[in-house]
C-alpha cells in the first residue's frame, strides 16, 4: 500500500513559512512578521465569488495584494475584513 504523508503545512494556512524563515519571508513579501494572510481561494470562498473575481479586485485596487516568498498572491486578513464590511454596508442600504 502506497501511503503518502500529508504536507508539512497545508497551503490554505497561508503561513507556510517556518518560524526560522519567517522574518526573511516577511521582508520579501512586504508584510509584518506574524501577519495573518489569506489565499485567493480563501477570499473567494468568503465572498462567494470565483478566484478570478478576487484577482480582478486586486488589479483594480479594491483589495491590496502582497506576494509570499514563492511569488504567490496573498491578502491581509484586515484588508479582507474591511472589504467585507464595506460590501455588507452597501448591501444593507
Amino acid at each position: 500500500m502506497n501511503v503518502m504523508a500529508p504536507p508539512p503545512v497545508w497551503p490554505g494556512c497561508a503561513r507556510a513559512v517556518s518560524a526560522a524563515r519567517e522574518p526573511a519571508a516577511a521582508a520579501m513579501a512586504g508584510n509584518r512578521v506574524g501577519e495573518d494572510l489569506m489565499t485567493r481561494r480563501q477570499v473567494a470562498s468568503l465572498f462567494g465569488v470565483t478566484s478570478a473575481a478576487v484577482a480582478s479586485w486586486a488589479r483594480r485596487g479594491r483589495l491590496p495584494e502582497v506576494r509570499n516568498e514563492a511569488g504567490r498572491p496573498r491578502y491581509r486578513r484586515a484588508d479582507v475584513e474591511a472589504l467585507f464590511r464595506s460590501a455588507a454596508r452597501r448591501r444593507a442600504q
